[in-house]
């Protein structure tokens, strides 16, 4: 990774790269953190995070 800069070299690709980046991160500290806060909070295993009965259940307070 020491010579990155020279595939990206122009300002927008290190803004694509960069967000890209922020994204991906910040969707697998979502996910970790979901599982392990639905683990503490409930007596059911983690990976029920992962459930769409999970989700719709938690839909249904905002709607």
């Amino acid at each position: 990774m020491k010579y990155y800069h020279q595939y990206i070299n122009e300002p927008w690709k290190k803004i694509v790269f960069w967000g890209l980046l922020l994204l991906i991160v910040g969707f697998l500290l979502f996910i970790i953190g979901g599982l392990i806060g639905y683990s503490i909070s409930s007596d059911q295993s983690a990976f029920n995070f992962l459930n769409p009965a999970s989700w719709n259940h938690v839909f249904s307070f905002i709607r």
